[in-house]
């Protein structure tokens, strides 16, 4: 089940167990339920786990190290600094708070969360660079990272990794940084894989999708309040995407959870596929996603269902149209 990460020495799972729900992004939380999920995440076989200081100010990490702290040896622990903290003195601060927050002594993978234009980028690899030399992370990379961002990374250091948005719903990365990725051995680490509930199995209609996560590029900026764009969106394309994923659970039988998942395990570059949960039972269930693979027409049909709306939303991989990346 488990595989090389990369060109790291990691061996890791295909499926990332992501954190930030943990933290309370996704509302309130208890946290007996987070430690649960945590350790139960793990106790179904998952040993990768994803978080970052932007969550919940590092209580996600401090979570992390109450669940699993006593396994530290057994998972593969990736981290991310916030794009605020990417000046050089900054990111060595922010790393060793993270230690702190995780219990640790080092971080397997630890990545420059969001692009900044205000610091070279040159002095943010350097410091990722002092950090590995220093022995307090194994590997590094980044993450949202574009077209232009990622060349300009790769020439500077050796990037582990680029986590993305990437879902049946969100295919930009495949216009032109998936194939940069793949050509230089750096695999992508898939977030918003199940688009924050959509790909669950829980709606029928996206005008059925809770208002506070209807925040995409997908979605129509006039009808939506919580969008930060000002794209008219492709709802009707993702409808029909919708419609069909539907037949293709009566088709086969399987969960929408299960097809997405499986798609995103089968797709050029792709490391590790980021999944939460909210309590031990719904981590229990994610067995099933480790374990699933899809046949060859159901890969097909899936692909084909989701090329109008890749086609639609086009090249630009920042999921929420904020311009934070190139």
């Amino acid at each position: 089940m488990k595989k090389r990460f990369g060109k790291t020495d990691l061996m890791t799972t295909p499926i990332v167990y992501g954190c930030m729900g943990g933290a309370g992004a996704f509302g309130a939380q208890e946290e007996t339920d987070s430690i649960e999920a945590l350790r139960e995440a793990f106790n179904i076989g998952i040993n990768f786990f994803d978080t970052a200081e932007a969550y919940g100010g590092g209580y996600s990490e401090q979570l992390l190290n109450k669940a699993l702290g006593d396994k530290r040896s057994e998972i593969v622990i990736s981290s991310k600094v916030a794009r605020e903290n990417l000046a050089p003195d900054r990111i060595i601060e922010a790393c060793e708070r993270s230690l702190k927050n995780l219990g640790t002594d080092y971080i397997d993978i630890y990545m420059l969360h969001w692009p900044n234009r205000d610091v070279p980028l040159a002095d943010s690899i350097g410091a990722l660079k002092k950090l590995k030399d220093d022995g307090k992370i194994r590997a590094y990379g980044v993450s949202n990272f574009g077209k232009e961002d990622i060349d300009d990374a790769l020439a500077l250091g050796d990037i582990s990794v680029n986590q993305l948005p990437y879902h049946l719903f969100y295919r930009t990365i495949e216009f032109e940084v998936q194939p940069k990725c793949e050509k230089a051995g750096v695999p992508i680490m898939c977030y918003s894989s199940l688009m924050q509930g959509l790909l669950a199995g829980k709606y029928k209609s996206l005008q059925d999708f809770p208002v506070d996560r209807a925040r995409t590029r997908m979605f129509d900026h006039r009808k939506w309040p919580e969008v930060a764009h000002n794209e008219e969106g492709a709802e009707a394309t993702g409808q029909e995407l919708l419609d069909e994923l539907w037949a293709i659970v009566g088709d086969t039988g399987m969960s929408m959870e299960e097809l997405a998942i499986g798609w995103l395990k089968s797709r050029p570059a792709v490391g590790g596929v980021i999944v939460g949960t909210r309590n031990g039972e719904q981590s229990r269930g994610l067995k099933k996603l480790l374990d699933v693979e899809l046949d060859t027409s159901v890969l097909e049909r899936l692909t084909k269902a989701s090329d109008p709306l890749k086609q639609a939303l086009g090249s630009n991989i920042d999921m929420w149209g904020k311009g934070r990346t190139r």
